[in-house]
């Protein structure tokens, strides 16, 4: 059984924009303030559809046609989130992520993929995220442990003012993957088990 998820994934042009924005807040943040926070890299940066915590080949096999389907019928061709700001996931008080986030997605409902949950395998992943579709991009990850300290909510509001600009029309995606969950130091790009435009 492997862990899986279903991820839009960011063109070229706007991982290399996010990634100049970024790499200087992450410098200030985790360099000079000496937050735990480790930059994500940047090809792991993606929008998550829907993730499976076991499936087995056939079962991924079934979840990829319907993914085939979806982008047939066209649902996510043109597919733009409007991209808010820069948060604390889930929250400034319990930080776990910094994410670029964007408000729900209603038009996820229309998608052919959102009509399969009700059906295994689609409903052996989170189904309730994709019903109440919140996009969001994982950019670093807060580090727990011995000697990690985590910001508080009012470091939080100290930064704002420094957090950098992000352009939304600068930030899209251009294509759907099934991504393998088996990231670790020795393989820490996550691995693409198939990859498709989102465009027909």
């Amino acid at each position: 059984m492997t862990r899986c998820f279903l991820g839009f994934e960011l063109s070229e042009a706007s991982r290399a924009y996010l990634e100049g924005q970024l790499r200087p807040l992450h410098g200030r943040l985790a360099g000079e303030l000496g937050w735990p926070l480790r930059l994500v890299p940047p090809p792991n940066w993606h929008v998550t559809l829907l993730f499976f915590d076991s499936l087995q080949p056939a079962e991924r096999e079934e979840v990829w046609q319907g993914v085939e389907r979806s982008v047939a019928a066209g649902d996510w061709a043109g597919l733009a989130f409007p991209w808010s700001a820069l948060s604390l996931w889930p929250s400034p008080r319990r930080p776990g992520l910094l994410c670029l986030e964007a408000p729900l997605h209603p038009a996820c409902g229309e998608w052919t993929l959102t009509g399969l949950l009700h059906e295994a395998p689609f409903s052996k992943g989170t189904v309730e995220h994709l019903r109440a579709y919140r996009p969001h991009i994982t950019l670093m990850r807060f580090r727990r442990g011995r000697g990690a300290r985590l910001p508080r909510p009012r470091d939080w509001e100290a930064v704002q003012g420094e957090l950098p600009p992000i352009d939304p029309a600068r930030v899209v995606v251009d294509r759907v993957s099934f991504f393998l969950s088996t990231v670790c130091p020795a393989q820490p790009i996550y691995p693409r088990e198939r990859t498709v435009p989102l465009a027909p």
